[in-house]
């Protein structure tokens, strides 16, 4: 107990020397693999497309069968946090899951409890919910695709808000944008553009595909893999001041082992400890 009070104190008197007034502040969302991997896109806003621009895009869901991939995360060497991602199937729908949750030294200042999941049916989105507690940040929301009546319908409880707009193009939520940027070629030096809905917004996602690398992942061993990054010009809540590099294996699975990105104070990794 008397060690984790002091280094409650350390990283409290770090945040003053930098100007941060609280210390529960969205730089620590990063420790989490569903913020790192699939909130860091970078995101920017379009108008709700027409139906003239209608695209059809699907997800191959035979290649994601029973996946379940768990990871650590770490900033300074501390130990920070743990998420799952995994996928399941229930007749003709795709499960996909993600809950991350902070580390017990963690949560004595900064608390995170997050759930999300997205139903892909024939390819398509056709469900999203997602619960968050970061710190004193909370969010309830969710978003039905109505595919046959071609609209969009969110909901976020928490404000008591609902919205309806009109669906004209394929359009992913968060989670399953990033799977099916995973069954997407990856070719060196040129960058991927997904259409997602996310919190009553219609987003492009931009990532760059940069090179090819082997690393050492502890879990695998050597890993050929792909290293992509997504730009980050967009402000607010995910906004970070450094790149964030994802590195995908190079093989047609494309399992995210590791993410890494630069806070404030020091740098973000996470691993993949084990699937």
């Amino acid at each position: 107990m008397k060690i984790k009070n002091i280094m409650c104190k350390k990283i409290h008197n770090l945040f003053k020397k930098i100007g941060c007034k609280d210390i529960y502040l969205v730089y620590f969302i990063p420790f989490f693999i569903i913020m790192i991997v699939i909130n860091s896109f970078e995101y920017y806003a379009f108008p709700e497309p027409t139906k003239d621009s209608y695209k059809e895009e699907s997800l191959q869901k035979g290649r994601f069968h029973n996946e379940k991939f768990f990871y650590e995360i770490y900033w300074l060497g501390i130990y920070a946090g743990k998420a799952v991602l995994e996928t399941s199937f229930d007749k003709d729908v795709l499960r996909i899951s993600s809950r991350a949750n902070s580390a017990p030294f963690i949560s004595t200042f900064y608390t995170v409890e997050d759930y999300a999941e997205s139903l892909v049916k024939d390819g398509k989105a056709v469900h999203f919910r997602i619960k968050q507690r970061e710190g004193r940040y909370r969010s309830n929301k969710e978003t039905i695709f109505d595919i046959n009546n071609r609209k969009i319908i969110y909901f976020d409880y928490l404000k008591s808000k609902k919205k309806e707009h009109s669906l004209n193009s394929t359009m992913w939520d968060v989670i399953s944008g990033f799977f099916y940027l995973r069954t997407q070629p990856l070719t060196i030096g040129k960058a991927i553009y997904i259409n997602v809905f996310d919190s009553n917004k219609f987003l492009k996602a931009e990532v760059s595909v940069l090179r090819k690398e082997k690393i050492k992942v502890k879990s695998l061993g050597e890993v050929a893999t792909i290293v992509i990054k997504p730009d980050l010009k967009s402000e607010g809540l995910f906004h970070r001041k450094g790149d964030i590099f994802i590195w995908l294996t190079d093989d047609e699975k494309r399992i995210p082992v590791k993410i890494e990105t630069k806070v404030p104070i020091g740098k973000i990794v996470a691993e993949l400890k084990s699937f």
